[in-house]
């Protein structure tokens, strides 16, 4: 089933999910590893990509934000302040996945280095000093992301193991 429903979430929103989480994964770890051991092979590995898996996260998000909305009446009704704080969390997680990218684009198109993706220049030569004020954001939120996912991950373990509940089924597929 594509369409989400009370009872679980549909294909399209699980691969959508998935797809982003092992994307910003791989971008989180491989920054945080670098900063505990630099140059570690891992690292070396992801950065290149970095740039391009960003502009990859962006798209995702953004084409995940519209099906989100597309599909608020397919899912079940939030009460309490449990379902309240779940929401504002995914709200805050999906305004960060956006402008973390935007963000990192930003900084360095401003600062005139272009923005690669595929090893591609976009939107070179530019020295725009907003743009690089903006990117400054870039790895505070990258801190506040990652406090975000490990509060994502505490709760769909919280759901499983303490309330016993569907939480987690739902997005894992039948």
């Amino acid at each position: 089933m594509l369409s989400d429903s009370p009872s679980h979430y549909g294909s399209i929103t699980r691969c959508l999910h998935w797809l982003i989480a092992v994307l910003v994964i791989l971008q989180l770890t491989s920054s945080f590893f670098n900063i505990l051991w630099e140059g570690n092979v891992y690292s070396q590995a992801i950065v290149q990509w970095h740039t391009t898996i960003g502009v990859g996260i962006l798209a995702l998000m953004a084409m995940r934000t519209l099906w989100a909305i597309s599909q608020l009446r397919h899912r079940p009704e939030h009460r309490g302040a449990l379902q309240k704080a779940a929401i504002w969390g995914h709200v805050l997680m999906y305004l960060v996945l956006l402008l973390m990218p935007l963000s990192g684009m930003a900084f360095t198109w401003g600062a005139g280095y272009g923005v690669y993706v595929f090893g591609t220049a976009y939107w070179t030569d530019a020295d725009v000093p907003w743009a690089t004020a903006f990117g400054q954001l870039h790895a505070p939120l990258s801190w506040f992301l990652s406090a975000l996912v490990t509060g994502h991950i505490l709760m769909a373990g919280y759901h499983r193991l303490i309330r016993r509940d569907d939480t987690l089924h739902r997005m894992l597929g039948r």
